[in-house]
């Protein structure tokens, strides 16, 4: 059978990360050692790159600076073949993401994304889902209230087209700020809603299965108890793939591109949830949240 490019859609959150892992607790007033490294991320962005290493055709849209770190971001993005359609944006500074990454490999994030990179109606441009077989978009894409009517705008035209849509709230925090019930139903309903416990919990109160009356597909990270589906016609539950925990920045989104890539390809929500778990639990295993060394034998991607 003749292999399946799916062909994706994406839109949010472009931003270089700033990782510090301090190798003691921190202490106000003085220093420890530990690791300061410089990455490519952004959950949008991290996403298509990971989309674009498995073989699937992505166009990622998203707004920059004009600055130094834009045009270092634009270069990078291209050379990961990431299709572009970049919004630069005069006199912005191109969005940077603190992330302090704890002893046990979990992180916590001090955003710098100025306002003026926040989407408006005047970005829609319906020539981006020409031919798409999804459309996928992350919370951080709705970081100001100004951000609602340009998504709601692509919602509504790719529901028109009949083009599938996934969503990823990427932040229990932001569900916090909307709050659950206005969230849903400013965005719903979608065909994959992907997201952690802790957001689970926010949109849901501990009750998953609620979640279907606003998407088709629910796809539930758990960590290190693996990835469960929650759909109409069904239950499916995959193991975690064991993997020591460095720095869990990105894992989400880089479990997000294989989940999808796969299902688009196969349609096999087991299948699919294996190949997520496997490229998740590479991820965590690393710094940084895009691909690097021999991250292929990891997930397995040829089958064997």
């Amino acid at each position: 059978m003749d292999r399946i490019f799916p062909r994706i859609f994406a839109l949010g959150d472009i931003a270089w990360d700033v990782l510090l892992r301090p190798e003691e607790p921190l202490v106000f007033g003085s220093d420890v050692p530990g690791i300061a490294e410089f990455t490519p991320g952004g959950s949008a962005a991290n996403f298509a790159v990971w989309v674009a290493c498995l073989e699937a055709e992505v166009l990622l849209q998203g707004k920059i600076g004009d600055d130094l770190l834009g045009k270092m971001m634009e270069e990078h993005l291209a050379r990961k073949k990431v299709g572009l359609h970049l919004q630069i944006v005069a006199g912005a500074g191109t969005a940077r993401i603190g992330a302090v990454v704890s002893l046990q490999g979990e992180r916590a994030f001090v955003m710098d994304k100025p306002t003026s990179l926040a989407f408006s109606l005047g970005d829609f441009e319906p020539t981006c889902l020409d031919g798409r077989d999804l459309f996928f978009f992350t919370g951080y894409s709705l970081f100001t209230l100004s951000s609602l009517p340009f998504i709601q705008r692509i919602l509504e035209e790719a529901r028109i087209r009949k083009v599938p849509i996934a969503f990823d709230p990427a932040s229990f925090h932001l569900i916090e700020g909307y709050g659950p019930q206005e969230l849903l139903e400013r965005i719903c309903p979608v065909d994959f809603l992907l997201l952690n416990e802790d957001e689970a919990r926010k949109l849901a109160l501990a009750d998953t299965k609620t979640l279907l009356q606003h998407s088709k597909i629910v796809v539930l990270k758990q960590g290190l108890n693996g990835s469960t589906v929650f759909s109409r016609l069904g239950e499916w539950h995959v193991p975690s793939q064991p993997a020591p925990v460095v720095d869990s920045t990105g894992a989400g989104d880089a479990f997000d591109a294989a989940f999808l890539v796969e299902f688009l390809r196969t349609g096999d929500i087991p299948s699919s949830l294996r190949k997520a778990n496997r490229l998740g639990a590479y991820v965590v295993s690393h710094y940084g949240g895009q691909p690097e060394g021999d991250w292929a034998r990891a997930l397995n991607v040829d089958g064997t």
